[in-house]
């Protein structure tokens, strides 16, 4: 199975949820790729950091931009956002994609807000928002379990 987390820039939240489910799972592919971004640059100085207090390391994490995926390899699209979600839909109608807590279940406010740029805080409790829903997926979805 091919995983991929989709966010605007793929510096902050996409590479945190990549991070984070890739110590969840076996036997599936976990990627991310972003919007707004270059391919090749590097994940935030405080997403790195945030990880890091969690035994995630994110220091040789590389952005991917959309344009560089095949998402005809893709068999779930897991977004940061509402807005990323449809985005993906319209240019690949055929794709599965949600957002990340939609796909969880259980929360009214589906979209996890990007952190400050320059705020350690905020990516922190990022962090949370994702471990959290990507817990429930884990736990909800079978496929999933180890």
């Amino acid at each position: 199975m091919r995983v991929i987390f989709i966010c605007s820039g793929n510096t902050s939240r996409s590479p945190m949820a990549e991070g984070i489910f890739k110590g969840m799972v076996t036997d599936v592919e976990v990627s991310s790729a972003g919007f707004s971004t270059l391919s090749g640059e590097r994940a935030s100085k405080n997403a790195v950091l945030a990880c890091r207090k969690h035994n995630i390391d994110l220091t040789g994490f590389r952005t991917t931009n959309i344009s560089d995926v095949d998402f005809g390899e893709t068999d779930l699209v897991l977004a940061a956002t509402q807005s990323a979600r449809d985005k993906i839909i319209r240019l690949h109608p055929d794709v599965n994609a949600y957002t990340i807590r939609q796909y969880a279940g259980g929360y009214d406010d589906l979209d996890i807000k990007d952190p400050s740029e320059d705020s350690l805080g905020d990516h922190v409790v990022c962090f949370f928002e994702i471990k959290e829903a990507l817990e429930r997926i884990v736990e909800s979805h079978e496929e999933f379990r180890r």
